[in-house]
């Protein structure tokens, strides 16, 4: 072989026998923007971006007619802007933005094309909405029945919370303040590592919130469906150097202390490339993260051989676990066939236990 040729075929073998983390895709400007009108310190954050979502082949032919539904799923929130305003996911709303915090408190906003005359009919003729203002003179409506205060911050911008106080604080924010989000420097990290950031994504850094997650789909051999009441209070100070995190330290019911952050993402076209991401706080414990993960996937495949019900076979085969340094992936290709596999399974049953 030519000697000058002979490097390049060396290092083209080592890049296809390597597996490259997937470069995230940058956080649009308009939205970086925007993050400063949510509280500091959520629970979780979560964006989705209807707009770019509903010209895809994927939301037309497998979302389109489930929208009605979807309002419903997510609560009245949606419904109240549908009510107020006449914009819905199908019509619209453009994008959503939801945070919400320990103490309940919420901060939504939302993007898109609003009928304000609708609202002002309401407030006319109807006992539906009612309306107050702040003291700069800014109208602030309330829908009775369930307490969410919103305002229109501009033609094109619905703020809303349950919460009087984050109303006021999204209010005095400007264009330009780093105030919210914006100050909260391990979320906005988190926010970054995202892979896919242009349509759907939810993200957190929580301990405890992480910890909810795992409870729903992991438990321990022995049945148990709670995680102990250890103190929570110490569960953000673990040693980020993970020096001192053995395999017996981090049982499957601490699996959440191993985190930094979880993130869930997704990317539609002709089909939804799903993507959960865990950074763990060191090595070690992306290692030992990845090996569970992988245990449960691989309990699960085995608990339906032979079981002609089980939809866990085809839906399982499009999954990849990928583990690079700190970060533990999980992908998942979802078409039209195992869409609705998925539909029919109950992901919040009892797992198999391993």
């Amino acid at each position: 072989m030519n000697l000058i040729l002979k490097p390049f075929f060396i290092l083209l073998i080592i890049l296809t026998g390597c597996s490259l983390k997937p470069e995230p895709e940058p956080l649009p400007i308009s939205v970086n923007k925007t993050l400063n009108l949510l509280q500091e310190n959520p629970q979780f954050v979560m964006y989705m971006n209807f707009k770019n979502m509903s010209r895809t082949d994927f939301w037309k032919k497998n979302i389109s007619d489930s929208l009605l539904n979807a309002e419903k799923t997510f609560g009245s929130l949606l419904n109240t802007f549908k009510l107020a305003t006449g914009a819905s996911i199908s019509e619209g709303v453009d994008e959503l933005y939801y945070s919400n915090s320990w103490i309940g408190e919420n901060a939504i906003v939302l993007k898109g094309i609003f009928d304000k005359n609708k609202l002002n009919n309401y407030l006319a003729s109807d006992s539906l909405f009612s309306v107050t203002k702040n003291a700069n003179g800014i109208k602030i409506y309330i829908k009775n029945d369930n307490g969410l205060y919103f305002f229109f911050r501009d033609d094109f911008t619905i703020c809303a919370s349950n919460y009087l106080k984050q109303i006021d604080a999204m209010i005095e924010t400007e264009d330009t303040s780093r105030t919210g989000l914006l100050l909260n420097q391990n979320i906005l990290d988190a926010i970054s590592s995202i892979i896919y950031k242009q349509d759907l994504w939810m993200v957190s850094t929580e301990k405890i919130f992480i910890r909810g997650i795992f409870q729903n789909f992991i438990q321990t051999s022995s049945g148990k469906n709670t995680i102990e009441n250890d103190s929570l209070n110490n569960s953000n100070s673990i040693n980020q150097n993970d020096s001192s995190q053995t395999e017996e330290k981090l049982s499957v019911e601490n699996l959440y202390k191993t985190l930094n952050s979880i993130s869930f993402s997704a990317k539609m076209n002709t089909d939804l490339k799903f993507l959960i991401q865990g950074e763990c706080i060191g090595v070690e414990s992306s290692k030992y993260l990845a090996s569970i993960l992988n245990g449960v996937i691989t309990v699960a495949k085995l608990s339906s051989v032979g079981n002609e019900k089980s939809s866990y076979p085809k839906v399982l085969d499009k999954l990849k676990l990928e583990r690079y340094d700190k970060e533990v992936l999980i992908d998942l290709n979802i078409d039209e066939n195992n869409l609705n596999e998925l539909r029919k399974t109950n992901f919040m049953s009892k797992p198999p236990a391993f």
